[in-house]
């Protein structure tokens, strides 16, 4: 749920948050919690999405595209397209969430230490602590937090990238298990913080080496040239036919030369046999180019949540590329190192 734009990006709310907030405030309605609990809880949101902000707009400045900030029950994400590999920019960027933080605790002790009456006195207060806690903690030196990130981007200014990731993941590794432990014996919600660090460790290691491998690897380096394609005016009929004899999931529709559509074994599984492919395909279709990096197309299919692409050069269909061709090539990069 999109809620108010901030330097042209998106501050949306994911449904979980905002459950949790109906949830927070008929709990203080019904009397289990109290009013300033309740605000104090809403405060932090209201931190985090400062936090997250400071965030994109040192990533702005280096020409990081934000997608959206996004708030869920446990923290803020800004959605941005791509991390630089680039040691400083990624430095100023980690760090200018937690400095942010440390900036204005700073200026909301100035009436604490002034000892200035008044009924927002209290307010003050939790909005430092809050500062405090919320820098504190996305400065211990593990992913996804902060810390890990400044920790890698110091670090890759003497080493490689991949190995200062993998250094910094294994150091968060370690900080989470020592959490874990810790939570056995005190608070078992330090296991479920151990269980986040490690889990945000393991996936920013996987997703660097898996960039880290394709680098320099294009499309058309691994693309299906020449695919099995259908046409519009076919049957539903006759397109199971062609995808039980071929035995693939996914096929581009064309109408002469132009791309037309695409066409999944799912989008005519409950159709008719007597309807048209054109009735059926998705007309909107997103492609990939010949030059295009491999790491660029997975993040498109990702984010499209789509299992195949259709390749275009020179406005034409080239070929085709599916999550199983990257896959295999990153099997066959990985055999390479080993």
């Amino acid at each position: 749920m999109k809620i108010f734009r901030v330097l042209g990006i998106p501050v949306e709310l994911d449904i979980s948050f905002l459950i949790l907030m109906v949830f927070i405030y008929l709990l203080t309605y019904l009397g289990f919690l109290s009013l300033n609990l309740a605000v104090l809880i809403t405060l932090v949101f209201v931190v985090v999405v400062i936090h997250e902000l400071a965030h994109s707009y040192v990533a702005l400045r280096f020409g990081v595209k934000i997608r959206s900030i996004l708030l869920l029950p446990i923290g803020g994400v800004s959605r941005m397209e791509e991390i630089p590999k680039v040691p400083r920019q990624e430095f100023l960027i980690s760090i200018a969430g937690p400095l942010t933080n440390i900036i204005m605790a700073m200026l909301t002790a100035v009436p604490l230490m002034l000892n200035l009456p008044g009924p927002f006195r209290p307010f003050f207060g939790d909005f430092l602590a809050v500062n405090l806690v919320l820098a504190l903690f996305n400065l211990i030196p593990a992913f996804p937090m902060d810390g890990g990130r400044i920790l890698r981007a110091i670090l890759a200014e003497r080493v490689s990238y991949l190995r200062a990731t993998r250094i910094a993941a294994n150091l968060g590794k370690t900080i989470a298990a020592m959490m874990a432990v810790t939570g056995l014996f005190y608070n078992l919600f330090l296991i479920l913080i151990g269980l986040f660090i490690y889990i945000g460790a393991e996936q920013e290691y996987q997703s660097t080496l898996i960039s880290s491998l394709l680098e320099g690897v294009t499309v058309g380096d691994v693309m299906t040239p020449d695919p099995v394609t259908l046409r519009p005016d076919m049957t539903v009929g006759e397109a199971l036919d062609v995808m039980f004899r071929k035995k693939h999931m996914g096929y581009p529709v064309t109408d002469g030369d132009e791309l037309a559509g695409i066409v999944t074994f799912h989008d005519i599984s409950e159709a008719a046999r007597d309807v048209m492919v054109g009735d059926v395909m998705t007309a909107e279709v997103v492609t990939a180019a010949e030059d295009e990096e491999l790491t660029s197309v997975l993040e498109k299919m990702n984010r499209h949540q789509l299992g195949r692409l259709p390749v275009m050069g020179d406005g034409k269909l080239k070929g085709i590329i599916s999550r199983t061709d990257i896959i295999r090539t990153l099997n066959l990069m990985r055999k390479g190192i080993e």
